[in-house]
């Protein structure tokens, strides 16, 4: 297990340039009440392994420590177990160690350095590991399709540009289809309009557009967006199949 914990603490170095531990001078000198990461862990890697927690969740040291937010690190202990994160937190970190030593039993002759599972892996800055379409969908499920729509463009505005959500063409794609096999067809139109909007040469959301109004049995608009499709993949004989199989 130490080991495993060493490979973690060593791979977060590469990720740890922006995130918010400062190098505060004997600040991880003799840590103790170390239960899960190695009790002879130098204060450098200690540093750098909770740097690597704190970028990979997107966390400050309060979420887990005793102290507060805004105060001089000095002035927490870092001793106390009373925050329950810290114990959920002790527990992430021994699956992740399991994990990569299993993946390194399992692939002997793997690439150099192995590529190993990190908290970023899963959570990639946010402190709740969620999908963005799990999100919107329970967005919609609470309060409606209009308020999951905003909560996409309220998450596209703070996050785009970062590796936190997937903001590419196929997602909102993903979560109109399963409107759309739920028969939900105002919800799956409403999530491909909003495609649509960042998206607007999207042949495949016209392609989905026009399929989910064929089973509304608007024939008509599922030709209009075939031929819309067409405008961008003008030889698919896929595309002038379907528009055949409408006529």
């Amino acid at each position: 297990m130490a080991s495993c914990i060493h490979s973690v603490s060593r791979l977060s170095v590469v990720l740890l340039l922006i995130c918010s531990v400062p190098a505060q001078a004997g600040l991880f000198d003799d840590p103790s009440n170390l239960e899960v990461l190695p009790k002879d862990i130098s204060s450098g890697e200690l540093r750098d392994t909770m740097r690597g927690f704190s970028q990979g969740t997107g966390s400050r040291c309060s979420a887990c420590h005793v102290g507060e937010v805004e105060a001089d690190l000095s002035t927490y202990d870092f001793t106390l177990d009373d925050k329950e994160k810290k114990l959920k937190a002790r527990e992430m970190i021994k699956l992740v160690g399991s994990i990569n030593k299993q993946i390194a039993a399992a692939f002997p002759h793997t690439s150099e350095p192995p590529v190993q599972v990190t908290c970023a892996t899963c959570h990639r800055g946010q402190a709740k590991p969620e999908m963005i379409e799990d999100i919107l969908k329970q967005s919609v499920a609470e309060d409606g399709l209009e308020m999951g729509i905003e909560k996409y463009r309220q998450l596209r505005e703070r996050y785009h540009g970062g590796y936190t959500f997937d903001f590419s063409e196929r997602v909102l794609m993903r979560v109109a289809e399963d409107f759309g096999v739920r028969g939900d067809y105002d919800g799956a139109l409403g999530f491909i309009d909003l495609n649509l909007e960042f998206f607007p040469q999207s042949s495949q959301t016209y392609v989905l557009r026009a399929q989910v109004l064929t089973e509304t049995n608007d024939i008509d608009g599922a030709r209009e967006n075939y031929r819309k499709a067409l405008e961008f993949e003008p030889d698919s004989a896929w595309i002038k199949q379907q528009l055949t199989a409408l006529d």
